[in-house]
């Protein structure tokens, strides 16, 4: 029988496409490693992987894809950075130009981004259609079940970014052959794909989070884990359902019962704010979906040293910290005298003052060691949200009652359950930045609400001047790197670029 493998993705050539060009790697050899030859008659597709542990190693891989810079960097820039949570901190002009609003389609922190999260959403593929390959076998389908249903949830959150970040954007859902000059006109367009419409890339991410198909087989569970599980996939598809199409026309009803079956896995908020942020509060029954760290073997939290300190320890700091909070964050965190606020800005000495006196400096706090986690999902984030879905269906009473509870753990006053629509809604939004600050939310809460260009006009630098000069509504969206433009013909800008 002739073996032919399956396990070469877009993402693998985007990052071919990157290093070497088009020309160069249509001439080269095919590894058979990671591709196959043409299928011919009487030929079998077989998968890459010969036992269920081979699956399993290979999802364990497609996981640690999400510790890369596009999350212990690049979802900050975006999200905090971007946004009026924090100035770039930092004196890199790449990343300069996130705060500035003024990106260009040859920025180099754009261009990681992309290849990153195209690799994270590719590696899950391959799991899933050569788990799919694999032979028939009762007393492995629960496992490989659950381990195709893991990947479908890397898969849908991957291009969950891809899509809020550039909205129409290409989608490859296939196992791309080795290419030779037979096959070439067949798999051109899978490899130079056009845009696909965000609307179906919301699709693809529902079908990705369907209760029969995928949900059903993920381990439930009621604290965190560095591990797609049944909360976690609520949580997602609750964001899917409040950000996809027009706000007016958006499923809020649906936010609200997907946040009901979150809080249904019984996740807790603990009780002290500030657990949350070290060591030994990982994996704590509030967290929901969190990358896992440790300072051994190499495994450390890269985004400590570039947000806070030098030597793990001790807050040293020699060089300008990226991710620096703006005067107007301190100034919400000091109006409300938060409990939160100790917990998320830290205030020390450094040698230099580009925006606050060299002796009393904030930095953010929320990575304290190199063994810290970065929680990309928490119950306080569903909770929020759910009280965002409420406000739209005019239930206010209900939104700001579970606001209260939020800031009851703060240590703050309670708000008025009696406050109109828009009122409310600045009310979820305003405690959203402030529970929420530098976990990579403000930036999409305020695109997702329709609120990033009043906003942000009004967003100030550290002189009380303007802070962006254009803030025009296509800078909701990433530009297409231009890289990738420049070698797939099917490929255009996005619109403002």
């Amino acid at each position: 029988m002739k073996r032919i493998i399956y396990k070469n993705t877009l993402a693998v050539l985007a990052l071919a496409w990157a290093v070497c060009g088009c020309e160069d790697f249509l001439n080269e050899q095919p590894q058979s490693d990671f591709t196959r030859p043409e299928s011919s008659s009487g030929s079998e597709l077989t998968s890459a992987y010969e036992t269920v542990e081979e699956a399993q190693n290979e999802l364990n891989g497609a996981y640690a894809n999400f510790k890369a810079d596009i999350y212990e960097m690049n979802n900050f820039l975006v999200a905090d950075v971007m946004s009026d949570n924090c100035y770039v901190g930092g004196d890199g002009i790449n990343e300069e130009q996130f705060d500035l609003m003024n990106l260009t389609a040859t920025n180099t922190m754009v261009a990681l981004s992309w290849s990153q999260y195209y690799t994270l959403a590719g590696s899950a593929t391959t799991v899933i259609e050569n788990v799919k390959l694999m032979p028939e076998d009762p007393e492995t389908e629960q496992q490989k079940n659950q381990i195709i249903a893991e990947a479908k949830f890397i898969r849908a959150w991957a291009y969950f970014d891809i899509v809020r970040l550039w909205g129409d954007a290409p989608m490859t859902l296939q196992l791309i052959p080795a290419i030779t000059s037979d096959n070439l006109d067949e798999w051109y367009p899978v490899m130079y794909p056009e845009k696909t419409p965000a609307a179906d890339i919301y699709k693809q991410i529902l079908e990705d989070l369907d209760d029969e198909d995928v949900i059903q087989y993920l381990p439930s569970m009621s604290h965190g884990a560095f591990q797609a599980t049944k909360g976690a996939a609520y949580g997602l598809r609750a964001k899917v359902y409040a950000t996809m199409g027009e706000k007016a026309d958006r499923n809020w009803q649906a936010v609200v019962d997907e946040c009901d079956k979150v809080i249904g896995e019984g996740y807790e908020l603990v009780p002290n704010f500030d657990d949350l942020w070290t060591v030994s509060g990982k994996f704590s029954n509030e967290s929901i979906f969190e990358l896992y760290f440790t300072s051994e073997n190499e495994q450390h939290n890269w985004a400590y040293w570039v947000l806070l300190s030098d030597v793990n320890g001790d807050v040293v700091v020699s060089w300008r910290r990226y991710c620096t909070p703006t005067q107007e964050l301190v100034e919400k965190f000091d109006a409300e005298n938060d409990t939160r606020y100790a917990s998320s800005i830290y205030w020390t000495e450094v040698p230099y003052n580009t925006y606050w006196p060299a002796s009393n400096y904030p930095l953010s706090y929320k990575i304290r060691q190199e063994e810290n986690d970065i929680i990309l999902l928490r119950l306080a984030d569903i909770l929020l949200l759910k009280a965002e879905a409420l406000v739209e269906l005019n239930r206010t009473e209900e939104a700001i009652n579970i606001v209260n509870e939020i800031r009851e753990r703060a240590g703050i006053d309670d708000l008025d359950t009696g406050m109109g629509q828009e009122e409310a809604r600045l009310a979820v939004e305003n405690e959203r930045q402030l529970e929420l600050y530098m976990e990579g939310q403000r930036w999409f809460d305020l695109v997702r609400n329709d609120r990033m260009e009043a906003v942000m006009r009004a967003h100030k630098n550290k002189d009380g001047e303007p802070m962006v000069s254009d803030v025009s509504e296509f800078r909701r969206l990433l530009p297409i790197p231009q890289a990738q433009i420049d070698i797939n013909e099917r490929l255009t800008q996005n619109p403002g670029y």
